[in-house]
Protein backbone atom coordinates (compact mmCIF):
# COMPACT_ATOMS: atom_id res chain seq x y z
CA UNK A 1 0.00 0.00 0.00
CA UNK A 2 1.23 3.77 -1.28
CA UNK A 3 1.50 6.25 1.78
CA UNK A 4 2.09 9.99 1.56
CA UNK A 5 1.57 12.49 3.95
CA UNK A 6 -0.08 16.05 3.22
CA UNK A 7 0.83 19.01 5.64
CA UNK A 8 -2.79 20.13 7.08
CA UNK A 9 -2.02 23.68 5.64
CA UNK A 10 -1.89 22.21 2.19
CA UNK A 11 -5.54 20.46 2.51
CA UNK A 12 -7.70 23.08 1.56
CA UNK A 13 -5.50 23.52 -1.70
CA UNK A 14 -5.79 19.95 -2.44
CA UNK A 15 -9.29 20.12 -2.32
CA UNK A 16 -10.11 23.03 -4.54
CA UNK A 17 -8.02 20.86 -6.74
CA UNK A 18 -10.28 17.58 -6.41
CA UNK A 19 -13.44 20.41 -7.02
CA UNK A 20 -11.91 21.20 -10.22
CA UNK A 21 -12.98 17.58 -11.73
CA UNK A 22 -15.38 16.38 -8.86
CA UNK A 23 -18.51 17.96 -7.10
CA UNK A 24 -16.32 17.89 -3.44
CA UNK A 25 -18.87 16.84 -0.43
CA UNK A 26 -17.14 17.15 3.22
CA UNK A 27 -18.98 17.36 6.89
CA UNK A 28 -19.46 20.76 7.83
CA UNK A 29 -21.32 21.96 11.25
CA UNK A 30 -25.20 21.82 11.16
CA UNK A 31 -25.44 24.21 14.59
CA UNK A 32 -26.17 22.48 18.03
CA UNK A 33 -23.16 20.25 17.65
CA UNK A 34 -25.06 18.54 14.86
CA UNK A 35 -23.09 17.86 11.52
CA UNK A 36 -23.93 16.96 7.85
CA UNK A 37 -22.72 16.38 4.13
CA UNK A 38 -22.71 19.45 2.12
CA UNK A 39 -21.17 20.86 -0.77
CA UNK A 40 -17.53 22.00 -0.56
CA UNK A 41 -18.72 24.41 -3.46
CA UNK A 42 -21.57 26.12 -1.01
CA UNK A 43 -19.34 26.42 2.03
CA UNK A 44 -15.82 27.09 1.54
CA UNK A 45 -12.83 24.67 3.03
CA UNK A 46 -12.65 27.21 6.19
CA UNK A 47 -15.57 25.01 7.10
CA UNK A 48 -14.44 21.79 6.79
CA UNK A 49 -15.47 19.75 10.25
CA UNK A 50 -12.76 17.70 11.01
CA UNK A 51 -13.38 16.74 14.63
CA UNK A 52 -17.49 15.43 13.88
CA UNK A 53 -18.55 12.07 14.91
CA UNK A 54 -21.27 11.62 13.53
CA UNK A 55 -23.41 13.21 10.69
CA UNK A 56 -27.44 13.80 10.38
CA UNK A 57 -27.89 11.70 7.55
CA UNK A 58 -25.22 8.72 6.59
CA UNK A 59 -23.63 8.71 3.34
CA UNK A 60 -26.16 6.76 1.91
CA UNK A 61 -28.11 10.00 0.89
CA UNK A 62 -25.98 10.24 -1.91
CA UNK A 63 -26.61 6.51 -3.37
CA UNK A 64 -30.24 6.09 -2.42
CA UNK A 65 -31.70 9.12 -2.54
CA UNK A 66 -34.66 9.94 -0.03
CA UNK A 67 -36.88 10.48 -3.24
CA UNK A 68 -36.33 9.90 -7.07
CA UNK A 69 -38.05 9.17 -10.22
CA UNK A 70 -37.56 5.98 -11.72
CA UNK A 71 -39.58 6.24 -14.58
CA UNK A 72 -42.11 8.19 -16.25
CA UNK A 73 -45.28 7.64 -17.78
CA UNK A 74 -47.83 8.53 -20.00
CA UNK A 75 -50.57 6.95 -22.96
CA UNK A 76 -47.61 5.59 -25.05
CA UNK A 77 -46.24 3.50 -21.82
CA UNK A 78 -43.35 3.65 -19.49
CA UNK A 79 -40.17 5.34 -20.20
CA UNK A 80 -37.71 5.05 -17.74
CA UNK A 81 -35.21 7.61 -16.41
CA UNK A 82 -31.39 7.38 -17.02
CA UNK A 83 -29.40 8.44 -13.72
CA UNK A 84 -26.47 11.15 -15.53
CA UNK A 85 -24.36 11.46 -11.94
CA UNK A 86 -21.92 13.72 -12.38
CA UNK A 87 -18.63 12.31 -10.36
CA UNK A 88 -18.26 13.08 -6.92
CA UNK A 89 -15.85 13.21 -4.27
CA UNK A 90 -16.99 12.27 -0.61
CA UNK A 91 -14.16 13.72 1.73
CA UNK A 92 -14.12 12.26 5.69
CA UNK A 93 -16.17 9.12 5.72
CA UNK A 94 -15.49 7.33 8.78
CA UNK A 95 -14.86 3.30 8.75
CA UNK A 96 -18.17 2.89 10.41
CA UNK A 97 -19.71 4.75 7.48
CA UNK A 98 -17.60 2.92 5.17
CA UNK A 99 -18.82 -0.27 6.65
CA UNK A 100 -22.13 0.69 6.27
CA UNK A 101 -21.33 1.49 2.69
CA UNK A 102 -19.95 -1.74 1.68
CA UNK A 103 -23.32 -3.49 3.18
CA UNK A 104 -25.64 -1.91 1.06
CA UNK A 105 -23.01 -2.12 -1.94
CA UNK A 106 -24.25 -5.82 -1.48
CA UNK A 107 -27.73 -5.04 -0.83
CA UNK A 108 -28.22 -3.33 -4.51
CA UNK A 109 -25.99 -5.52 -6.55
CA UNK A 110 -27.06 -8.98 -5.26
CA UNK A 111 -29.06 -10.95 -6.45
CA UNK A 112 -30.23 -8.09 -9.45
CA UNK A 113 -28.17 -4.86 -9.67
CA UNK A 114 -29.97 -1.77 -8.88
CA UNK A 115 -29.35 0.28 -12.20
CA UNK A 116 -29.37 3.76 -10.31
CA UNK A 117 -27.75 2.81 -7.04
CA UNK A 118 -24.72 1.41 -9.15
CA UNK A 119 -24.54 4.25 -11.56
CA UNK A 120 -24.12 6.78 -8.91
CA UNK A 121 -21.86 4.69 -6.77
CA UNK A 122 -19.93 4.12 -10.10
CA UNK A 123 -19.06 8.28 -10.22
CA UNK A 124 -18.23 8.53 -6.65
CA UNK A 125 -14.67 8.34 -4.86
CA UNK A 126 -14.53 7.71 -0.95
CA UNK A 127 -12.17 9.70 1.15
CA UNK A 128 -12.11 7.93 4.59
CA UNK A 129 -10.47 10.12 7.63
CA UNK A 130 -9.61 8.39 10.90
CA UNK A 131 -11.72 9.44 14.02
CA UNK A 132 -12.11 9.04 17.76
CA UNK A 133 -15.03 8.42 19.93
CA UNK A 134 -17.72 9.44 21.73
CA UNK A 135 -20.25 8.30 24.55
CA UNK A 136 -22.56 7.11 21.56
CA UNK A 137 -20.17 5.33 19.39
CA UNK A 138 -20.35 1.77 19.57
CA UNK A 139 -18.02 0.39 16.40
CA UNK A 140 -15.86 -1.81 18.09
CA UNK A 141 -18.82 -3.77 19.87
CA UNK A 142 -19.64 -4.60 16.04
CA UNK A 143 -15.99 -4.75 14.80
CA UNK A 144 -16.39 -1.70 12.27
CA UNK A 145 -13.52 0.71 13.76
CA UNK A 146 -11.12 -0.76 11.67
CA UNK A 147 -10.58 -0.33 7.64
CA UNK A 148 -11.33 -2.95 5.35
CA UNK A 149 -11.02 -1.15 2.20
CA UNK A 150 -13.87 0.70 0.42
CA UNK A 151 -11.65 3.69 0.27
CA UNK A 152 -9.95 5.34 -2.99
CA UNK A 153 -7.80 7.80 -0.07
CA UNK A 154 -7.84 7.83 3.63
CA UNK A 155 -6.50 10.82 5.71
CA UNK A 156 -5.22 10.05 9.48
CA UNK A 157 -4.66 13.23 11.46
CA UNK A 158 -1.23 13.58 12.78
CA UNK A 159 -2.02 17.28 14.14
CA UNK A 160 0.23 19.17 11.53
CA UNK A 161 -0.10 16.64 8.49
CA UNK A 162 -2.21 13.53 7.58
CA UNK A 163 -0.48 10.50 7.03
CA UNK A 164 -2.50 8.92 3.78
CA UNK A 165 -3.11 5.65 2.45
CA UNK A 166 -3.87 4.89 -0.99
CA UNK A 167 -6.80 2.18 -1.58
CA UNK A 168 -6.82 2.39 -5.11
CA UNK A 169 -5.72 3.48 -8.70
CA UNK A 170 -8.52 6.68 -8.68
CA UNK A 171 -7.23 7.69 -5.51
CA UNK A 172 -3.53 7.29 -6.32
CA UNK A 173 -5.09 9.84 -9.21
CA UNK A 174 -5.99 12.29 -6.45
CA UNK A 175 -2.55 12.33 -5.06
CA UNK A 176 -0.67 13.09 -8.57
CA UNK A 177 -3.31 15.99 -9.45
CA UNK A 178 -1.34 17.77 -6.58
CA UNK A 179 1.78 15.71 -6.32
CA UNK A 180 3.61 18.47 -4.88
CA UNK A 181 1.68 18.65 -2.06
CA UNK A 182 2.47 15.02 -0.89
CA UNK A 183 5.73 13.96 0.53
CA UNK A 184 7.02 10.15 0.69
CA UNK A 185 6.77 9.08 4.43
CA UNK A 186 9.52 8.49 6.38
CA UNK A 187 10.02 6.73 10.41
CA UNK A 188 9.30 9.74 12.01
CA UNK A 189 5.49 9.86 10.10
CA UNK A 190 5.39 5.94 10.84
CA UNK A 191 5.86 5.99 14.72
CA UNK A 192 3.38 9.00 14.84
CA UNK A 193 0.87 7.15 12.56
CA UNK A 194 1.36 4.32 14.94
CA UNK A 195 1.48 6.50 17.83
CA UNK A 196 -1.91 7.64 17.05
CA UNK A 197 -3.39 3.74 16.37
CA UNK A 198 -2.26 3.05 19.80
CA UNK A 199 -4.32 5.68 21.51
CA UNK A 200 -7.06 5.26 19.44
CA UNK A 201 -7.30 1.23 19.95
CA UNK A 202 -7.34 2.35 23.76
CA UNK A 203 -10.26 4.51 23.36
CA UNK A 204 -12.15 1.99 21.18
CA UNK A 205 -13.24 -0.72 23.47
CA UNK A 206 -16.44 -3.02 22.84
CA UNK A 207 -19.25 -2.33 25.34
CA UNK A 208 -20.80 -5.48 25.00
CA UNK A 209 -20.50 -8.97 23.62
CA UNK A 210 -22.13 -9.71 21.01
CA UNK A 211 -20.46 -12.84 19.62
CA UNK A 212 -23.14 -15.13 20.47
CA UNK A 213 -26.37 -12.77 19.90
CA UNK A 214 -27.48 -13.81 17.03
CA UNK A 215 -28.34 -17.43 18.40
CA UNK A 216 -29.53 -16.19 21.57
CA UNK A 217 -32.26 -13.79 19.47
CA UNK A 218 -33.22 -16.82 17.55
CA UNK A 219 -33.52 -19.55 20.00
CA UNK A 220 -35.58 -17.36 22.29
CA UNK A 221 -37.74 -14.85 19.91
CA UNK A 222 -40.44 -13.90 22.23
CA UNK A 223 -37.86 -12.33 24.92
CA UNK A 224 -39.69 -9.84 26.83
CA UNK A 225 -37.36 -7.54 26.13
CA UNK A 226 -39.30 -6.44 22.37
CA UNK A 227 -42.53 -5.87 24.49
CA UNK A 228 -40.70 -3.57 26.85
CA UNK A 229 -39.20 -1.64 23.63
CA UNK A 230 -42.08 -1.65 21.43
CA UNK A 231 -44.71 0.22 24.64
CA UNK A 232 -41.11 2.93 24.78
CA UNK A 233 -40.81 2.97 21.17
CA UNK A 234 -43.19 5.67 18.93
CA UNK A 235 -42.39 3.98 15.49
CA UNK A 236 -41.64 7.38 14.20
CA UNK A 237 -38.62 5.61 12.19
CA UNK A 238 -36.07 8.13 12.99
CA UNK A 239 -33.52 5.17 13.62
CA UNK A 240 -34.10 3.97 9.88
CA UNK A 241 -33.82 7.08 7.87
CA UNK A 242 -30.32 8.07 9.80
CA UNK A 243 -29.34 4.27 10.09
CA UNK A 244 -25.99 3.98 6.95
CA UNK A 245 -27.40 0.52 6.50
CA UNK A 246 -31.63 0.64 5.99
CA UNK A 247 -32.29 0.26 2.37
CA UNK A 248 -36.43 -0.41 2.71
CA UNK A 249 -37.75 1.73 0.16
CA UNK A 250 -41.53 2.56 -1.22
CA UNK A 251 -43.26 2.90 -4.56
CA UNK A 252 -45.87 5.25 -5.54
CA UNK A 253 -46.88 7.10 -8.32
CA UNK A 254 -47.69 10.94 -9.40
CA UNK A 255 -50.43 11.37 -11.54
CA UNK A 256 -51.46 14.16 -13.49
CA UNK A 257 -55.01 14.99 -14.43
CA UNK A 258 -53.78 14.31 -17.99
CA UNK A 259 -52.84 10.58 -17.07
CA UNK A 260 -49.16 10.97 -17.39
CA UNK A 261 -47.00 11.07 -14.24
CA UNK A 262 -44.28 9.81 -12.29
CA UNK A 263 -43.28 6.50 -10.28
CA UNK A 264 -41.48 7.25 -7.54
CA UNK A 265 -39.10 5.33 -5.08
CA UNK A 266 -38.29 7.07 -1.37
CA UNK A 267 -37.19 6.56 1.56
CA UNK A 268 -39.69 4.04 3.68
CA UNK A 269 -39.40 2.36 7.79
CA UNK A 270 -40.42 -1.01 8.89
CA UNK A 271 -41.44 0.98 12.07
CA UNK A 272 -44.13 2.57 10.24
CA UNK A 273 -47.26 0.79 10.66
CA UNK A 274 -48.45 0.75 6.85
CA UNK A 275 -45.41 -0.66 5.76
CA UNK A 276 -46.36 -4.19 5.82
CA UNK A 277 -50.25 -3.55 5.08
CA UNK A 278 -51.87 -5.47 2.57
CA UNK A 279 -55.35 -5.98 0.66
CA UNK A 280 -58.03 -6.05 3.26
CA UNK A 281 -56.15 -3.95 5.50
CA UNK A 282 -54.22 -7.07 6.81
CA UNK A 283 -51.03 -6.04 8.66
CA UNK A 284 -48.44 -8.51 9.41
CA UNK A 285 -46.54 -6.81 12.55
CA UNK A 286 -49.46 -4.53 13.74
CA UNK A 287 -47.90 -3.97 17.20
CA UNK A 288 -45.32 -1.82 17.47
CA UNK A 289 -43.12 -4.92 19.38
CA UNK A 290 -43.55 -6.81 16.94
CA UNK A 291 -42.02 -4.22 14.47
CA UNK A 292 -39.05 -3.50 16.92
CA UNK A 293 -38.16 -6.61 17.15
CA UNK A 294 -38.51 -7.18 13.30
CA UNK A 295 -35.82 -4.55 12.96
CA UNK A 296 -33.62 -5.88 15.27
CA UNK A 297 -33.73 -9.74 13.93
CA UNK A 298 -32.83 -8.32 10.38
CA UNK A 299 -29.85 -6.61 11.62
CA UNK A 300 -28.86 -9.15 14.33
CA UNK A 301 -30.01 -12.30 12.77
CA UNK A 302 -31.27 -12.65 9.60
CA UNK A 303 -27.97 -10.43 8.10
CA UNK A 304 -25.89 -12.92 10.31
CA UNK A 305 -27.20 -15.61 8.30
CA UNK A 306 -27.00 -14.20 5.04
CA UNK A 307 -23.58 -12.23 5.24
CA UNK A 308 -21.97 -13.45 8.63
CA UNK A 309 -21.97 -10.59 10.00
CA UNK A 310 -24.31 -7.86 11.54
CA UNK A 311 -25.65 -5.25 9.51
CA UNK A 312 -25.59 -2.63 12.34
CA UNK A 313 -21.86 -0.37 12.12
CA UNK A 314 -22.05 0.68 15.67
CA UNK A 315 -21.98 4.73 14.34
CA UNK A 316 -24.85 5.82 17.51
CA UNK A 317 -26.74 8.07 14.91
CA UNK A 318 -29.81 6.08 15.91
CA UNK A 319 -29.22 6.95 19.62
CA UNK A 320 -28.55 10.46 18.64
CA UNK A 321 -31.82 10.62 16.56
CA UNK A 322 -34.05 8.51 19.12
CA UNK A 323 -36.97 10.91 20.64
CA UNK A 324 -37.28 7.90 23.09
CA UNK A 325 -33.76 7.51 24.26
CA UNK A 326 -33.47 3.89 22.99
CA UNK A 327 -29.69 2.96 23.30
CA UNK A 328 -28.60 0.08 20.84
CA UNK A 329 -26.11 -1.21 23.13
CA UNK A 330 -28.71 -1.17 26.42
CA UNK A 331 -31.12 -2.75 23.89
CA UNK A 332 -28.30 -5.86 23.06
CA UNK A 333 -26.96 -5.65 26.47
CA UNK A 334 -30.48 -6.35 28.06
CA UNK A 335 -31.36 -9.00 25.48
CA UNK A 336 -28.28 -11.03 25.90
CA UNK A 337 -28.57 -10.71 29.46
CA UNK A 338 -32.49 -11.75 29.29
CA UNK A 339 -32.65 -14.28 26.91
CA UNK A 340 -29.74 -16.28 27.29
Amino acid sequence: METFTLYREHLGQFLDVCQEQFRVQIPVSAGDGRYRFSPLAGHGVEALALEYHRTLLPPKKYFLLPEETICTFDQKGYHPVEVAEEPFLLFGLHPCDLHGLRIIDQFFSTPYADSAYQSRRKNALIVGLGCLPDDKCFCATMNTQQIMGGYDLFFWDLGERFYIQVGSEAGHGLIHKAREMFHDVVDEDRQDYLETLYQRRHLLTPKVDVADLSQIMEANPDCAVWDELGAACFACGACTMVCPTCTCYDIFDRVELDGSGRRCRQWDSCLFRDFDRIAGEVHFRSDRSDRVKNRFFHKEVVHVKQHQRSACVGCGRCQEACPAGIDVVSVLSRVHASCA
